[in-house]
């Protein structure tokens, strides 16, 4: 199959002010598997009131079945996230993929641990934050090796769900507490 163009992605405000969803096009929408990392799935499916826009509108490339996402953002972003994988809590350099393994006597060179959480919190110069979810239970690829650029690469179509920017990572956080629900991580790094 050929490649599509690269091209921004359409969305549709979501959950709440700040919150967006974005797909490669409407019948990518439309194809998308139901959401297995919102509490509420319906809340991924409705758009909400509101007149804000996305301050960062990923670009995409379909190449056969797999879904490319590609994320810049301003030069000095540092990365954190990408679910359970070993080595230091900055993702900045790095490339995991997202695919569990019973990863028993993991090292620094171990990509995937026991969960897949294909999400990257983006740390930006002036010191507000930016959320990415990959809303996708397939092998997912989040490549942060290029400065300041987020890639996600994963078969079949998939939502890309974008937080903020807000003032602080905790205000991410919060945010995505309201989409997938809260976890212990998030209560020990950001407590109430």
């Amino acid at each position: 199959t050929m490649a599509a163009p690269v091209g921004e992605m359409v969305w549709v405000p979501v959950l709440e002010e700040g919150v967006f969803r974005f797909d490669a096009s409407e019948e990518a929408r439309s194809a998308a598997g139901p959401s297995l990392s919102f509490v509420e799935p319906r809340r991924r499916e409705e758009p909400r009131e509101g007149g804000d826009r996305p301050a960062v509108v990923p670009a995409c490339e379909v190449a056969g079945n797999v879904q490319k996402v590609v994320i810049k953002l301003p030069s000095g972003t540092s990365f954190y996230g990408t679910g359970e994988a070993s080595g230091p809590l900055e993702r900045t350099g790095k490339r995991v993929f997202t695919w569990n393994t019973d990863a028993w006597g993991f090292g620094p060179g171990t990509t995937s641990l026991y969960q897949s959480h294909p999400w990257v919190l983006a740390v930006l110069p002036d010191g507000k934050a930016f959320g990415v979810l990959a809303d996708t239970t397939r092998r997912c690829e989040i490549d942060l090796r290029q400065e300041c650029t987020i890639k996600f690469s994963a078969p079949s179509a998939y939502p890309i769900i974008t937080f903020g920017p807000y003032n602080s990572p905790a205000e991410v956080m919060m945010s995505l507490s309201h989409a997938i629900g809260i976890s212990h991580l998030i209560i020990n790094l950001f407590p109430y």
